[in-house]
């Protein structure tokens, strides 16, 4: 092994149907770095990974390992090696019905040697989350974890397979402030043992608090690879944009209207919702604050059918309502932008022009045939007004960033005509231009009239976009408050179970 063990990637380039994803693209991480890399959507972070974890075969280029050249042709070939990728989407990386265990000694198990010996890989399981400081049992099935412990599955199954290098997709994405921290005392635990990770995020704090060297891609291209703390946090973001950054949320609409949208009294579900009751006005940004468990992704699927509650008395648009299932929603002018995007809000596999389609309003259905023609014009125009990077409407969504992934799973509900649109953490996994991008859509959908609701543990976004919060803890609805007159701070204190003084 070489004494200055590194990891290189060498003028690296890639495309997809003639598009350019990567263009001499170098990389170099050295075994006890921790190395943020970071740009906008559809900046190469992911796909320069993908390459480097064997994902794709078809790059140009030389990734050479202490000193030696390696070919990387797929993920077996990087795992060999000792590189692990820990993606974004979780679930597309877990087995729907298998233990937690079994998620995390999957490729031990398809190595052999561990096919009958399930003592022998529960007790690897467990020393494996112990080395995060986490306590789960081993033996309940993946598909009841949350985010968060899915979260952690991945990262304890890299650990228990010979790691050398640890890529790490927007780690933080599913995380709290605590599970977050928690995940950097790992970070910087490994670090001291000599491994190399890679920490791609879009959170410019968070790469500040814990890397020591960063690698800035934009438009597929290398712009500048250096100490972390060369750079300020507004330079690091004029670097990512190619400028600089006037503001971020849009100037502060009107007072919306006395009409409302949407009344809910005595909203509760079978597992955490207690006794919601709200109001949505016309034109009103409606902000649901809380951490990680506190209930906002139960209270939209919930508000939206896709989950069974009670409801003591509801109202939407003037007449009598009660959630049912979602079609029953959409038809009434409901429309959902779930957290887990790739699990319920997109079909990834299919190009932008089928999913911009897939809720429409059956306009580009004629006599039971469906119109081409008319679904790819309509998925351009889209394409246009969102500023979804892409080659064009037929190209498949898997080959989209994070960020253009989003947008389609919004725009699909730009052409029915939805009153009320729930946004369930809107910005997850989005970059700092493409949520002024999202921020100034929905600010749009406000002046046009629409009702939003926007859950979110991003305290700030809460504060800069949203005309009233209210603050979930435990399941319950603890505070509202004006959105003018909140803070971070505030919404901390009401989301963590305390009072202001």
């Amino acid at each position: 092994m070489s004494l200055n063990p590194r990891l290189e990637m060498r003028a690296i380039s890639l495309a997809f149907s003639g598009f350019p994803a990567l263009t001499q693209v170098d990389f170099t991480l050295r075994a006890g770095s921790v190395h943020a890399l970071t740009g906008a959507n559809g900046a190469g972070k992911s796909t320069l990974m993908a390459v480097l974890s064997g994902i794709w075969d078809h790059y140009q280029g030389q990734i050479l390992l202490d000193g030696e050249p390696v070919s990387l042709r797929s993920p077996r070939d990087a795992k060999a090696l000792g590189i692990h990728l820990v993606q974004q989407e979780v679930d597309a990386a877990l087995v729907p019905g298998l233990s937690i265990a079994e998620n995390i000694m999957l490729d031990a198990l398809s190595e052999g040697g561990l096919r009958y010996r399930w003592g022998e890989t529960r007790r690897r399981a467990r020393a494996a989350l112990a080395q995060l400081d986490i306590a789960l049992d081993v033996n309940r099935r993946i598909d009841s974890c949350t985010l968060a412990e899915k979260q952690h599955v991945l990262l304890a199954r890299a650990l228990s397979h010979h790691c050398r290098y640890l890529i790490l997709d927007e780690p933080t994405a599913p995380l709290d402030q605590h599970e977050s921290e928690r995940l950097f005392a790992v970070v910087r635990r490994l670090q001291a043992q000599g491994m190399g990770v890679v920490f791609i995020s879009h959170r410019i704090h968070e790469l500040k608090a814990i890397c020591d060297t960063l690698t800035v891609l934009r438009d597929g291209r290398l712009i500048e690879s250096g100490p972390m703390a060369a750079l300020s946090g507004e330079q690091i973001v004029e670097k990512m944009l190619g400028h600089a950054l006037d503001t971020l949320y849009p100037p502060r609409r009107p007072a919306p209207c006395d009409d409302v949208l949407l009344a809910v009294d005595g909203l509760h579900d079978d597992t955490l919702l207690h006794d919601i009751s709200l109001r949505l006005r016309k034109g009103e940004i409606l902000g649901i604050a809380g951490l990680a468990g506190a209930g906002k992704t139960e209270l939209c699927k919930a508000l939206f059918g896709a989950s069974k509650s009670t409801l003591r008395q509801g109202e939407l648009a003037g007449r009598p309502w009660r959630p049912t299932d979602p079609a029953d929603s959409v038809a009434r002018g409901l429309a959902l932008v779930p957290e887990e995007r790739r699990k319920e809000g997109i079909f990834i596999d299919e190009p932008i022009a089928m999913n911009l389609a897939a809720s429409a309003d059956g306009s580009f259905t004629r006599w039971g045939l469906f119109g081409r023609r008319d679904a790819w014009r309509w998925a351009q125009e889209v394409i246009q007004r969102l500023g979804i990077r892409a080659s064009g409407p037929g190209q498949p969504l898997r080959r989209l960033s994070g960020g253009n992934q989003q947008k389609v799973a919004i725009g699909k509900w730009l052409r029915g005509d939805n009153d009320v649109l729930i946004f369930d953490e809107p910005t997850k996994g989005v970059d700092v231009k493409a949520k002024t991008d999202l921020f100034n859509l929905i600010d749009g959908l406000a002046r046009e009239g629409k009702g939003i609701i926007y859950a979110s543990g991003e305290f700030a976004e809460l504060v800069g976009l949203c005309d009233r919060i209210c603050v979930l803890w435990d399941g319950r609805i603890v505070a509202e408050l004006d959105g003018r007159e909140a803070s971070e701070e505030t919404l901390l204190l009401y989301s963590t179970g305390g009072t202001p003084a």
